[in-house]
């Protein structure tokens, strides 16, 4: 079978947590804070800090916006689950957008047409690598803050800046499905001073960085040096040095791997562009960089679902990303109508792509598509 994602972890990664476990210390230290400093630098990002996995990254961003119970907060409905949690774990409102057919981003039309003034935030997908109109969502956006799920653009640009770094806070992710996989874990990235401290407070237990506890108060004198000090409560959401070595180890070959998906992209869009029952995805805009982490098409003529059986049966797997959050029944909205995400729900299947694939595995998937309705 034929996997639609894959990593690229081996010796050097090995290699690398080897000497993690030989410095008789596992837990976020050296190896943490290089991640760290290396992957704010690659985005230009004031602050970029490390968590266990990008959903708690999520949780703390709208913790640290200060998202309040009965606050609105919009979401394009085709989203992973966990952003949509975060924002009801929060007491707020998920406000349910649509998208558009061919990128499957939400459009800065749908923003304004949802928009009300119990609206806080807006929490956007950059779907499959491909940027959002971003310029154009934040003028109609207004002060509303803005959270990234960057999750599907690593190191994807949009007008010379990078995906992660456009709005008020964004979040990564590294687990296995990636293109720069740790095994899991996740970044979260902002500019602004006064996010910091209340980052470090959300990512570990609500202790204040800034005042010494414990042994390390000794040195200041104090008398109750055993004492510690709580800005907030929270939960404890920290990387490691183990995974951080990872990272260190796949950001040296993530320009490659990017490379590839964007050779394997092309050729997808070269040789299935005859088919007349398939709608393939669009190009990045002219002024945007791709981290083409997904290849999605639409199947015309109620044939979805048979191509997807078709596709396994011969040894390609295929899925759907993502089911449309408001048509989850835990979430209360099924009566919603979103015209456009309840069309692709029924159309839209991403097929493999990862630098992983050889021509031999390439050509296979091609020829295997084409042969669908060939003998129809």
């Amino acid at each position: 079978m034929i996997q639609i994602f894959s990593n690229s972890l081996g010796e050097d990664e090995a290699k690398a947590v080897e000497k993690v476990f030989k410095s008789k210390w596992v837990g976020a230290a050296n190896e943490t804070l290089k991640f760290e400093k290396q992957f704010g630098e690659r985005l230009n990002s004031k602050y970029s800090l490390s968590f266990n996995c990008a959903t708690a990254a999520t949780y703390g961003a709208i913790k640290i916006l200060d998202i309040k119970p009965g606050d609105d907060v919009l979401i394009p409905t085709v989203n992973f689950i966990g952003c949509v949690n975060a924002i009801i774990d929060a007491g707020a409102n998920p406000i349910f957008c649509d998208i558009d057919i061919n990128t499957l981003n939400i459009t800065p039309e749908e923003v304004k047409k949802k928009m009300t003034k119990n609206t806080k935030a807006l929490l956007l997908l950059h779907y499959g690598g491909n940027p959002v109109q971003f310029d154009e969502i934040k003028e109609v956006s207004g002060d509303i803050k803005i959270i990234e799920d960057s999750c599907n653009t690593l190191f994807s640009k949009y007008k010379d800046r990078y995906c992660g770094a456009l709005g008020d806070i964004g979040f990564f992710s590294f687990d296995a499905m990636k293109i720069l996989v740790t095994g899991d874990g996740g970044m979260m990235t902002f500019q602004n001073d006064e996010y910091y401290e209340k980052a470090l407070q959300y990512r570990y237990l609500g202790l204040v960085s800034k005042i010494k506890s414990g042994v390390d108060s000794l040195k200041e004198d104090k008398k109750t040096w055993w004492e510690i000090e709580l800005g907030s409560t929270s939960g404890r959401f920290v990387s490691n040095d183990i995974v951080s070595a990872i990272g260190l180890e796949q950001m040296k070959k993530v320009d490659n791997f990017i490379s590839r998906r964007k050779h394997i992209w092309n050729t997808y869009k070269e040789e299935l562009q005859n088919l007349d029952w398939l709608i393939l995805p669009p190009e990045p805009e002219e002024d945007c960089t791709s981290s083409y982490f997904m290849f999605w098409m639409r199947v015309k003529n109620g044939w979805r679902d048979e191509f997807a059986k078709y596709m396994i049966d011969n040894g390609v797997y295929v899925t759907f990303r993502y089911y449309p959050l408001h048509k989850i029944s835990r979430y209360k909205q099924t009566n919603l109508s979103l015209p456009v995400a309840d069309e692709i729900s029924d159309t839209t299947i991403n097929i493999p792509i990862h630098q992983n694939l050889d021509d031999n595995d390439i050509d296979t998937i091609v020829d295997v598509i084409k042969n669908f309705r060939r003998n129809k």
